[in-house]
């Protein structure tokens, strides 16, 4: 017989907080309890609207928008995540708007439409650039590679793998190594 597991949360919360729903909502997504996940996320929402706390509702939309991408109930991801955009914005919090481009981004991605999740990455890797999160930026950057090789703009694609090694705060010796490749071509192309 096995025994349960002991670190796992309980299906109700302790609290009725917002962060404590956030924290619960956030473990029930990494473990893959989606419902749950959500069940938490829309009470933290509900008690967060109470509170009237616009960030917490921002980053409240944003993960409901990213488990409803995993669930793909597309029309509700994309309601949260551009909720938690339109108040980061109003926040004027550009590193969120720019973790909520990133999510269209993926989003865009996994319903197969490369030219919104294109567009969306390049947004959100403009925005980690302007607040200096190098290792977002790259890592957004390579996402938007990916999508360039699969749209089959294979020296787009080479000229955004460069950008993202470019952006790492501090590339390893393979990273360094596969940018002096990659820079060969794009040199030789006057990219």
């Amino acid at each position: 017989m096995v025994e349960p597991a002991t670190d796992s949360p309980s299906d109700s919360t302790t609290t009725d907080q917002p962060e404590s729903l956030l924290d619960e909502g956030r473990t029930h997504y990494r473990q893959g309890a989606y419902e749950l996940a959500l069940s938490c996320l829309n009470r933290a929402y509900g008690k967060s609207v109470e509170n009237g706390d616009q960030s917490q509702l921002a980053e409240i939309a944003n993960d409901l928008g990213v488990v409803y991408t995993v669930l793909r109930q597309w029309s509700q991801a994309e309601k949260w995540i551009r909720e938690a955009q339109l108040r980061f914005v109003d926040m004027r919090d550009y590193d969120g708007e720019a973790q909520t481009l990133g999510n269209l981004g993926s989003m865009y991605r996994a319903r197969g439409d490369l030219r919104q999740a294109a567009a969306h990455f390049q947004l959100a890797a403009d925005r980690f650039h302007l607040v200096a999160d190098r290792e977002r930026r790259a890592t957004t950057l390579k996402a938007l590679g990916m999508i360039r090789l699969r749209q089959l703009r294979f020296l787009q694609a080479l000229a955004t793998f460069e950008a993202a090694l470019e952006s790492l705060p501090s590339p390893t010796f393979i990273q360094r190594l596969i940018l002096r490749i990659i820079s060969v071509p794009l040199r030789a192309l006057h990219m």
